[in-house]
């Protein structure tokens, strides 16, 4: 209703006529009546409909351009080490390793914290199925040429990284030190990017007039309980 006050609001500046207020006032809530009921979209978005354009929401805000990777990054990531050979990783997962078997990309870090690379499930794959398999390590079969992000780099930037390379996965590094591994972004910290925003839409927090009416309301059963007991 905000488009028919702010219509009779220029009106009336512009004119100063105060006693056309009320016909005004209906005829500007009878448009937009007219508009939200019988049109699927407003008058904004109405000509970007009509060529051919998905409009889902007129007014809304990428929850990614909201929060930072350092939000809904990883933390806490399993990692191998560049000297792991293929095979100890491929029998963890085989016999159902509860902390690499269930992901899909494993960062290569040293025991220094350096990141040097990244092995996917792909990679991982291609490496049991050589004749070399038993000489292989993770440096050998994982990629070397990565993209990364930040903590302070906004989750909307990086998402966009992800679907030009078309990839899954970024991993996190220190700004200042390239090379220091701090953590990981998958689909999971995307998701939890939406999931934060669905929260505050849709959880309602209780007021103080929500507290003052459940305590009247839990007096009024108290009352009528006294009455109900012959008290």
């Amino acid at each position: 209703m905000t488009s028919p006050l702010t219509a009779v609001a220029f009106m009336l500046e512009l004119t100063g006529d105060f006693t056309s207020l009320p016909g005004l006032l209906v005829a500007c809530a009878a448009a937009h009546g007219v508009t939200v009921l019988f049109m699927r979209r407003s008058i904004l978005t109405e000509k970007v409909a009509r060529r051919g354009y998905h409009v889902s929401r007129e007014y809304s805000v990428n929850p990614l351009a909201r929060v930072r990777v350092q939000d809904v990054m990883e933390r806490d990531v399993p990692t191998v080490t560049p000297d792991t050979p293929v095979q100890v990783v491929g029998n963890s997962i085989a016999a159902g390793d509860p902390r690499l078997g269930h992901r899909h990309a494993w960062p290569i870090v040293t025991a220094e914290g350096r990141l040097v690379g990244l092995l996917t499930r792909g990679d991982l794959m291609k490496a049991l199925g050589r004749p070399d398999a038993a000489e292989l390590t993770v440096a050998m079969a994982g990629s070397q040429k990565l993209t990364v992000t930040f903590p302070d780099e906004l989750a909307e930037e990086a998402v966009a990284k992800m679907a030009r390379l078309k990839v899954g996965r970024l991993p996190v590094v220190d700004r200042n030190n390239p090379q220091k591994f701090v953590g990981y972004l998958g689909r999971t910290g995307i998701a939890a990017a939406w999931q934060l925003l669905l929260s505050e839409e849709e959880v309602r927090e209780p007021g103080w007039l929500t507290a003052q009416g459940r305590l009247f309301r839990m007096r009024v059963r108290r009352v009528l309980g006294r009455f109900g007991s012959g008290d």
